[in-house]
């Protein structure tokens, strides 16, 4: 018997990343910061006069506002490939005995009895709606780079 139903190719739960900038983008965003923005300060010109003109204008601002920023949906199952956690001055462990952070674990102690995780809530929060606060302390992730890509033990 057949199926009457389709089924979904798992597209919007898992993300599908991005490909690298191809020369017409470079292009483009070269054409967006010339047309926009000074020579040594990028400051958008607000005078459009097309639609063409109005999204150059929208791509000027979109380069010199978040130029450092790597745009990444947090929501995607396979984020963890393309991504890290930043947790630098975030304490995420704790020793029971004076809050101590950072603190040495050690292996013989039972780890729920003498040390306290995330002890401000800033990672998991300390009510339910704080959940998932990890997230914004998610970066885009580089690739790594390799003098040698063939050989196993250079990854």
């Amino acid at each position: 018997m057949a199926h009457s139903f389709k089924t979904k190719s798992g597209k919007s739960a898992f993300g599908v990343f991005s490909e690298p900038q191809t020369a017409g983008d470079y292009l483009y965003d070269k054409k967006a910061k010339t047309t926009f923005c000074l020579a040594n300060k990028c400051i958008p010109s607000r005078k459009v006069n097309s639609e063409g003109n109005l999204l150059l204008l929208n791509r000027a601002n979109r380069l010199k506002y978040y130029a450092c920023q790597n745009f990444f949906n947090k929501a995607n199952l396979n984020v963890n490939l393309i991504s890290k956690l930043d947790l630098t001055d975030v304490p995420v462990i704790a020793d029971f005995s004076g809050n101590v952070v950072p603190t040495t674990i050690t292996q013989s102690a039972i780890p729920y009895l003498e040390y306290n995780i995330d002890p401000n809530g800033i990672l998991f929060g300390n009510t339910i709606c704080g959940v998932n606060n990890y997230v914004s302390f998610m970066v885009y992730n580089s690739s790594y780079q390799t003098t040698n890509p063939r050989h196993i033990n250079n990854l």
